[in-house]
């Protein structure tokens, strides 16, 4: 943060610096400073398409996944190979429950990066909610094979999922 704060001294009109700091408010937990470094980044710059998607993420923090929509068709839009973006608006379209648009953002960040772990799981998690429960099952297995964060919840809702649903 202090050397973001001390490039922002020399030059307020740099896009990257408001952005960097940003993402070093968002690591210290501080999502309102954090929001309104993206603003200005983007003010800055509207055409970096990561000023978008680091938005878009805040807003999920915050609860408003139609507004991160937003930010996440506008980062898309500029660059759609941002596999991060594509995780994000999975994320945010299971939100707003509409999973069958999840599971297909999770394949895209999935088909630019097979070893994102936390992607797989959360297609494996779209999956359940609509109630594939072999995809669903195939995807928290691989998951299991390389990690990552959800697997824990992805492995609950399957098990819950198995008794709710006997073959």
């Amino acid at each position: 943060l202090a050397d973001c704060k001390q490039v922002l001294k020399l030059d307020q009109n740099s896009a990257l610096a408001w952005n960097d700091q940003g993402l070093a408010r968002l690591a210290q937990g501080d999502l309102e400073g954090a929001h309104a470094d993206f603003d200005r980044a983007i003010a800055l710059d509207s055409q970096i398409a990561y000023f978008f998607s680091n938005r878009g993420g805040i807003w999920l923090s915050k609860g408003k996944p139609e507004r991160a929509m937003d930010d996440l068709n506008r980062a898309l839009a500029l660059n759609p190979n941002q596999v991060e973006t594509w995780r994000l608006r999975g994320v945010a379209n299971l939100a707003r429950k509409d999973f069958q648009a999840a599971t297909k953002d999770f394949d895209q960040a999935l088909k630019l990066n097979p070893e994102l772990t936390d992607a797989c799981c959360s297609r494996g998690i779209a999956h359940l909610l609509q109630r594939n429960l072999a995809a669903a099952e195939a995807d928290i297995s691989h998951c299991k094979k390389m990690g990552g964060t959800l697997l824990p919840k992805a492995e609950k809702l399957l098990r819950e999922a198995k008794t709710l649903s006997p073959r």
